[in-house]
């Protein structure tokens, strides 16, 4: 029996029952809205994650985005044990890297790990994404966003920024934060539009240099390794001009071409 004003105690049960699924619900619909919105790679690999206390988490445990279901996703308290559910496959690296970030920031309130192609270029690169995309700022990222260079480096470096709402991983990929799941996805959303955008401007300012220099750096060594063939201006023998001014390496490179090197001056 209960006492006047007191729900019964299934009704309380089945309401938080409701909630819960309702929140993976909610999950779910983040993973789709990024498929949605093109900003994963072709495999739609992402790791998901949304708080539902103050001490546990909702992960997603599939890799492949697109066939996540409610049931594929575990509940994990922030010291990394799981409270409900399998966590599949997913490794103990990947887990404890999202349970460290909302240990790290407690007002995180999501967070989101993807292979988002332009911003894997940025952290291929090892190179640190500016914010200078308009929406970027509305969305809580002010500032340019810091490259780590190792998994390990991820939480220490989220530490040491406490102005940054996502992190390049070296080689790997982007981690996005934010206060709610809506949030963290429009941030992603604008970080691979400005990954793009900075990409795309890179291009465009080199098409504006003067015309016969337009060069290609090489990708290992970074150096000055050829002329784009065609470009207004450029004589026949350009490539072998920018192989002369790359230095010793460069001329090496053009007598191994067969090509007479540039007059010096």
């Amino acid at each position: 029996m209960t006492t006047p004003g007191q729900a019964p105690v299934a009704s309380v049960a089945e309401a938080a029952e409701r909630s819960h699924v309702a929140l993976r619900r909610a999950v779910v619909d983040v993973a789709m809205g990024l498929l949605h919105a093109g900003v994963l790679s072709h495999s739609g690999h992402a790791d998901l994650s949304a708080r539902v206390g103050p001490d546990v988490v909702l992960i997603a445990t599939l890799n492949r985005t697109r066939d996540l279901v409610p049931d594929d996703l575990a509940v994990v308290r922030l010291d990394g044990s799981v409270a409900e559910g399998d966590l599949g496959g997913m490794s103990t690296e990947v887990v404890a890297m999202h349970v460290e970030v909302y240990r790290a920031r407690p007002r995180a309130g999501a967070v989101i790990h993807t292979h988002s192609p332009h911003l894997l270029a940025f952290a291929l690169a090892g190179r640190p994404l500016p914010a200078r995309y308009e929406p970027l700022p509305r969305l809580g990222q002010a500032e340019e966003v810091p490259v780590a260079p190792s998994a390990s480096a991820v939480i220490e470096l989220i530490k040491a920024r406490p102005g940054t709402r996502a992190v390049l991983l070296g080689g790997h990929g982007v981690l996005a934060f934010g206060p709610d799941t809506e949030t963290t996805v429009s941030l992603l959303v604008a970080l691979e539009e400005a990954a793009e955008a900075e990409l795309r401007t890179a291009v465009l300012g080199r098409l504006s240099a003067p015309p016969g220099t337009l060069r290609i750096w090489g990708m290992a060594a970074g150096e000055l390794c050829a002329m784009v063939a065609g470009y207004p201006g450029t004589r026949g023998d350009d490539h072998v001009d920018a192989y002369a001014r790359a230095g010793p390496a460069g001329a090496a490179a053009a007598n191994a071409t067969g090509q007479r090197p540039a007059p010096a001056g």
